[in-house]
């Protein structure tokens, strides 16, 4: 009988003790910013931190996006943009728990050669990567020269296949963004027409996690973002190590990276993220300007309820 006790006793605290978290899944797609991600991994920060996080790799910022719609991970790297439209299309509510860069000209428009102008765009064919920032960046771009939305033709294609597009004369301009667009703009044919520099702090990026996670597993959360601060730091301690490294996921040159990332985005490390919690509400503001252009371009149907998509502070 006491044999058997003991065999309970041993059961109930086996059953008692707390469960292993999976891995955070979290979904990214090219883009320099969220390269930091990859370098804390391989540079075994996510295990001296103590959390367990798998990338998910994707091609596009929709394919991202839709995996964390669809519960296939727990974050994505996106934009506010990409927050709001999750948050509109599932059950899911992804709540920004970071602030890795500003786009500050890493966004922009290439068109034909041919077309000197954003007004010089009406009636024509431009591509945009659906349900992602692109919608936005065009809008705010025809906006800043006074262009209507609707006087161009939007024409939906993954980002991968704009510069073929663009060089083939099927699309006579694309919304594009690092690292695709370093290619597009060495090839002679085509050229800028505006970039995010000249909408400077508008386009933050984000590391957006679902709520349920956020509360659930806080304490992992949390060691995920010490673990991209670091990656960060490293980066600016050994810049020509680091971008080599990230450079080779992207598929583009360390000088490449280099002026990608120093120059198209700002980066930010943990110091600078309370600046969009302060008293000005910088975050909260900017979502709430993100919204307006989105409910205005009929991207999103209904305004959402936007200090749900802001995680508490730690």
């Amino acid at each position: 009988m006491l044999r058997s006790l003991f065999i309970a006793v041993i059961l109930l605290l086996s059953a008692c003790r707390e469960t292993p978290h999976p891995p955070l899944r979290i979904a990214i797609n090219p883009w320099p910013g969220y390269e930091f991600l990859y370098l804390a991994e391989r540079l075994k920060l996510f295990e001296a931190e103590g959390v367990e996080v798998r990338i998910l790799q994707f091609s596009s910022l929709n394919d991202s996006r839709r995996a964390f719609e669809l519960g296939k991970a727990d974050g994505f790297g996106g934009t506010l943009i990409e927050t709001l439209i999750a948050a509109q299309n599932s059950q899911r509510r992804p709540q920004v728990v970071y602030l890795p860069d500003y786009s500050n000209g890493g966004d922009l428009i290439v068109a034909r050669r041919g077309i000197d102008s954003l007004k010089a765009l009406t009636g024509k064919r431009v591509a945009i990567e659906p349900g992602t920032l692109n919608g936005y960046i065009l809008a705010r771009a025809l906006a800043h020269r006074g262009v209507d939305l609707h006087a161009v033709r939007q024409v939906g294609m993954p980002q991968a296949e704009m510069h073929r597009a663009l060089a083939n004369g099927e699309i006579d301009a694309a919304v594009t963004y690092a690292p695709f667009s370093v290619d597009m703009l060495k090839n002679p044919q085509l050229q800028p027409l505006f970039s995010t520099r000249e909408i400077p702090g508008e386009v933050l990026d984000v590391l957006a996690i679902d709520a349920s996670v956020v509360q659930q597993r806080r304490e992992q959360v949390d060691g995920l973002l010490r673990a991209f601060n670091r990656a960060l730091l490293y980066s600016r301690a050994h810049p020509q190590e680091a971008y080599a490294i990230m450079a080779a996921r992207e598929g583009i040159s360390a000088e490449d990276f280099r002026n990608a990332a120093e120059h198209d985005l700002k980066m930010l490390d943990s110091a600078d993220q309370a600046a969009f919690h302060g008293p000005d509400q910088r975050l909260f503001k900017a979502l709430q300007a993100t919204q307006q252009v989105l409910l205005d371009s009929g991207e999103l149907r209904q305004p959402q309820a936007l200090a749900t998509l802001i995680a508490p502070q730690p």
